[in-house]
């Protein structure tokens, strides 16, 4: 039916530009070479059909690898060990997901979806089980906390920037969980209560990754799963008492914080106070100090950690994390973590 309505176009198209010359001469070259004329030009727009959909294809797909690199760029800039790989996606017909990590990338096989928020969520969350702290999950035994980790860096993927993922994130995915599963529950509240605190990515995924690029060489630590947990007690105590513990000092992990929030304390020691706190830290074999202030106490942070690189060479660099600090009646404010 295509073939024949394409070559009463091309009869009109004659007829109308060249007259019944030209026409005559078509309808000769027809009666000739009918079955081989008609044989070459559905070859032809077989073969145009099948470059055009593999060509559209290979652009959505494309696209959406974009997209979900776009969309996890600020978990890259916190460590590049965090989630290192590229994305790669291939269409396939069947619903079911497929996905691997092949040459630096991850593979992810699936259905091109009509719901395009549908087709999103499915391929971040399976780049994000694949990818994210690919080493430090090899060394965890609950799957419970592995599945909050995942998750969890999926909720804060689409809650900066994609709403409409969110909710069928939300409903599709992560409420059915929340629901049945109190083991995951309860993990998954855990890493959000460090989040809204900033320390779920640049302080807990960031020093577990960390770990494991001093001591690369073994391929599995026995201990490596307890000195995890107590770590994550540690932070979760550190977001809800209110007299809280600046150290951490373990097998592994050896961090201390600094929190620039009291105005009174800055009024009377200054901001050298802080600088020496970081010193004594380090000297104490504190491995890594992060300085947190939120608000009009960003600025001051910033002064502080400046200084401090200034004056001590035992520190090698800075990095700056910012994020949105949610505090008990959840409301937020600008925030920044400093890694020294």
């Amino acid at each position: 039916m295509g073939v024949d309505k394409l070559m009463g176009a091309v009869a009109d198209f004659f007829l109308h530009y060249g007259g019944w010359g030209i026409v005559a001469i078509f309808v000769i070259l027809i009666l000739f070479f009918g079955d081989r004329l008609f044989t070459s030009v559905e070859r032809f727009w077989s073969a145009f059909r099948n470059v055009s959909t593999f060509t559209f294809k290979r652009y959505t797909s494309t696209r959406l690898s974009n997209q979900i690199l776009q969309a996890t760029k600020s978990i890259s800039g916190i460590n590049n060990d965090l989630l290192p790989y590229r994305v790669k996606i291939k269409w396939i017909k069947s619903e079911q997901i497929e996905s691997f990590l092949k040459s630096g990338q991850v593979i992810i096989k699936i259905r091109d979806d009509e719901d395009v928020n549908k087709s999103f969520v499915l391929a971040i969350a399976e780049f994000v089980r694949q990818g994210l702290v690919h080493n430090v999950k090899r060394h965890l035994r609950d799957t419970h906390l592995v599945q909050a980790i995942d998750l969890c860096a999926v909720d804060k993927i689409l809650s900066n920037a994609y709403m409409e993922s969110l909710s069928y994130f939300e409903k599709n995915m992560l409420n059915n969980l929340l629901e049945t599963d109190e083991d995951f529950a309860k993990r998954f509240e855990e890493l959000q209560c460090l989040d809204c605190s900033g320390l779920f990515l640049p302080v807990f995924l960031n020093e577990l990754s960390k770990v494991l690029r001093r001591i690369s060489g073994q391929y599995f630590i026995e201990d490596y799963e307890t000195e995890a947990k107590s770590f994550l007690n540690f932070l979760i105590e550190f977001c809800s008492d209110k007299h809280k513990k600046l150290c951490y000092n373990g097998k592994y992990i050896q961090i201390s914080f600094g929190l620039i929030a009291n105005k009174a304390f800055i009024s009377r020691h200054g901001k050298d106070a802080y600088v020496e706190k970081v010193r004594e830290s380090l000297s104490s074999g504190i491995q890594t100090v992060y300085l947190f202030g939120w608000g009009d106490r960003i600025k001051t942070v910033r002064q502080v950690a400046e200084k401090a690189i200034r004056g001590d060479v035992r520190i090698a660099y800075i990095k700056i994390h910012q994020y949105r600090h949610v505090f008990e009646d959840r409301s937020t404010a600008r925030a920044i973590c400093i890694e020294l």
